[in-house]
């Protein structure tokens, strides 16, 4: 539940070289306290360094999972048939895999941003506007990751409160509690960065270039606002109503409207890097450290084409084909695919956290949903046409829903390919049956059970243990 990095281990060791006897003491930073941390600048940037590589660190973890369940890629590790056998066939084991992921991660990462707030609350060096930048920062990735908990267990709810003493038991709430619990963090994110002046008192890296200022990541918060506003509309929660609700709808055009949705530049947004140098994380899905990742061989064949017969640029972008089709191996259960990804596949390939392709895709569906039909399918068709060099879409303002939904979801697929989402897309939009099963033996899970771990503590309390 510490904050620990290689980088925070790296400086320890920079400094413990140093020969003057000042230099010998210096913070914790392996166990810091609120008096050591917001004493020390060096301290304050590496903690906050720390948040970001947490955050980093499950979103690999979170498309590697929704990869399989979502039926987008396959881990054909030939030393591990449990990457194969535990993701895609039922039921769910509480102990490993699909049923022990998306938890204990983003709760660890809850627990790092207590402790930061606490830090920045207690510092005598910062001033009102740094503390309000920092702990806006702090409050926005707070939602940010309670977002991925509620996307993956759903119905079975979940603990969002950090208590002071760790051994306490935070108290179970419902699903809706969460999107309420997560959404007022970013708002409480939003009205803490507006206050937060022109700086941070810590420094981002590359990957929030643009989204550096306490300015610029507010544009960032709201992005994330539009997304779980998004997801929350579509399933219909308490203060929505019924699914696809409007006034909840009217809510992700308002956040979008305040994020940095560019339609000229579909790519632009923060970014999660990777590199090569010592101690530091390359993609988790590079080519060159895990051969064993290959794409679903339905991306080719559901590809659909462009005007001059080649298919969907995404897919050219995006896929490759392999020379032989590479299957699980030995007796573990699966089928052979020739399709493999170019997508992340450098070692320095950064991943978006959101981007305006995602943006554009999320004002598409609010703008259907309160009415607008015709710009839902004018956003619609700058993506297609734009990314997908595809013909614009067939749908017309009289169309159905499932008609758009059909069509929203397919370019969801190929725009978002590997950024976590096909799997949450197809259930909060009652399609899951969409996915397909390659053997008989294959299930499509609804949500993810709770851990094992937290049932046992729990006294198999909480939904799903039982």
């Amino acid at each position: 539940m510490r904050l620990i990095t290689g980088g925070t281990l790296a400086v320890l060791g920079l400094t413990l070289a140093g020969c003057s006897t000042d230099r010998l003491t210096v913070p914790n930073y392996n166990s810091p306290t609120n008096e050591g941390v917001s004493a020390d600048p060096s301290a304050l940037q590496l903690t906050a360094n720390g948040l970001i590589v947490g955050a980093r660190g499950e979103m690999g973890s979170w498309i590697s999972l929704t990869a399989r369940i979502g039926r987008e890629a396959y881990s054909y590790t030939p030393t591990e048939g449990r990457n194969t056998t535990t993701y895609l066939m039922g039921p769910q084991d509480p102990t490993r895999g699909a049923g022990n992921s998306a938890w204990g991660g983003y709760y660890s990462d809850l627990r790092n941003i207590y402790n930061f707030e606490n830090s920045i609350q207690a510092s005598e060096r910062l001033s009102d506007a740094q503390k309000s930048a920092a702990i806006g920062f702090a409050e926005t990735l707070a939602g940010y990751e309670l977002s991925f908990v509620v996307a993956a267990h759903g119905s079975f709810g979940g603990p969002v409160e950090v208590l002071e003493d760790p051994r306490e038991l935070s108290p179970w709430v419902s699903r809706d509690s969460i999107y309420n619990n997560a959404l007022g963090r970013l708002e409480a994110g939003k009205a803490a960065l507006a206050a937060g002046g022109g700086a941070f008192p810590f420094n981002l890296n590359p990957g929030f270039a643009g989204f550096d200022t306490p300015a610029g990541f507010l544009k960032a918060n709201r992005a994330f606002a539009a997304r779980l506003n998004a997801r929350r509309a579509s399933y219909g929660v308490a203060g929505c109503g019924a699914a696809r609700s409007a006034a909840c709808y009217e809510l992700v055009l308002a956040n979008i409207a305040e994020s940095f949705l560019d339609v000229n530049d579909l790519s632009s947004g923060p970014a999660f890097i990777y590199s090569t140098a010592a101690g530091d994380s390359r993609s988790p899905f590079s080519n060159a450290s895990n051969s064993a990742w290959v794409a679903h061989p339905s991306i080719k064949t559901d590809a659909q084409l462009q005007a001059n017969g080649d298919p969907d640029q995404r897919y050219l972008d995006k896929i490759f084909t392999l020379d032989r089709p590479m299957g699980p191996g030995g007796s573990v259960p699966g089928i052979e695919t020739d399709q493999d990804f170019t997508v992340f596949g450098e070692p320095e390939d950064p991943i978006p956290m959101i981007n305006s392709e995602e943006l554009l895709l999320l004002r598409s569906e609010a703008k259907w949903f309160t009415g607008d039909k015709a710009g839902a399918i004018a956003d619609l068709n700058i993506v297609r046409t734009t990314s997908g060099k595809l013909p614009p879409s067939t749908l017309t303002t009289t169309s159905s829903d499932s008609d758009y939904l059909t069509a929203l979801l397919y370019e969801r697929r190929y725009s978002l390919l590997m950024m976590g989402h096909r799997w949450v897309d197809v259930r909060r939009f009652g399609m899951l049956n969409t996915l397909p099963l390659d053997l008989p033996s294959h299930e499509l899970f609804d949500d993810l059970i709770i851990p094992q771990s937290e049932c046992l503590i729990r006294d198999n309390e909480p939904p799903s243990c039982a």
